[in-house]
């Protein structure tokens, strides 16, 4: 063989070996997500989870009454206290009858209005909140931004601004699996627990959901990707314990009226 066939066909080997790789690569996509969001710069994840909440702006109002900001951000602080500081929080509350909160990348957090107005004591809304920020110091909408993208998670490493308008919808509404919310719960917890906080207000705030029909029951949580409230509420049993209210009366009230004015997007936090 001459050495311009064995050349030809050494690069011949190479490009199949190239190609067998990649293919490899991109079908580990989806099962790699968790280890894939390690590697999207803290830069990127934070634009796209600004970008996100631009496109929740479009829906809707934020909440700005300033004494009931000022009162949510004394929890924000007093929580993300017990964090390793690699996020700055950033907590909206938006102006929507939604019993929901959702945190998205770059450590954006989400309540809904309904939230705090539905809420029996500030430990409830301390409750929703530390179960959120949990979710982002565990990096569950990092890897959930890495699965909305599917194959073209390599456009994350080449950000254009109309990224965040794609994801806002996928990254939003894709459930986390039953293992990152157990997680969220119990770090959320400790998270109440080392700030002081009664951490008991979670649990009310799982008994709500079912009130409202928003999980599904026990006997069909294997056709779920959320675990049941009972599960939840039996695996924090040995975690949660009484502590301080989260907030004064005073603040109370005024958080339980921060609804009262809204605009564009106001946040509060360390961020």
């Amino acid at each position: 063989m001459t050495p311009d066939a064995r050349r030809k066909r050494r690069l011949a080997a190479l490009g199949t070996f190239l190609a067998v790789s990649i293919g490899v690569l991109f079908l580990l996509i989806p099962f790699l997500s968790g280890f894939v969001s390690r590697f999207v710069p803290a830069s990127v994840e934070a634009t796209i989870g600004s970008q996100m909440i631009d496109e929740l702006g479009k829906e809707t109002e934020f909440c700005q009454g300033a004494e009931g900001l000022a009162a949510l951000d004394t929890l924000v602080e007093a929580l993300a206290e017990q964090t390793d500081g690699t996020y700055e929080f950033r907590v909206y509350v938006a102006d929507q009858e939604v019993l929901n909160a959702f945190a998205a990348p770059g450590g954006h957090v989400v309540l809904y209005r309904s939230i705090i107005e539905e809420a029996e004591s500030p430990n409830e809304v301390a409750g929703v909140l530390a179960h959120e920020m949990a979710h982002i110091t565990n990096g569950h909408p990092a890897r959930g931004m890495v699965e909305a993208m599917g194959y073209g998670v390599f456009r994350l490493f080449t950000m254009d601004e109309s990224m965040g308008a794609e994801l806002v919808k996928s990254t939003v509404t894709n459930h986390y699996s039953r293992e990152d919310e157990l997680e969220a719960d119990q770090d959320g917890v400790a998270l109440l627990n080392q700030a002081g906080f009664d951490s008991r207000g979670l649990l009310g705030f799982f008994d709500k959901l079912t009130e409202r029909g928003q999980e599904i029951p026990g006997a069909l949580e294997f056709l779920s990707t959320h675990p049941s409230g009972d599960t939840r509420k039996k695996a924090l049993d040995h975690h949660v314990a009484d502590g301080e209210v989260a907030l004064s009366d005073d603040q109370w009230q005024a958080l339980r009226s921060v609804c009262k004015e809204t605009g564009s997007a106001v946040y509060v936090g360390p961020g």
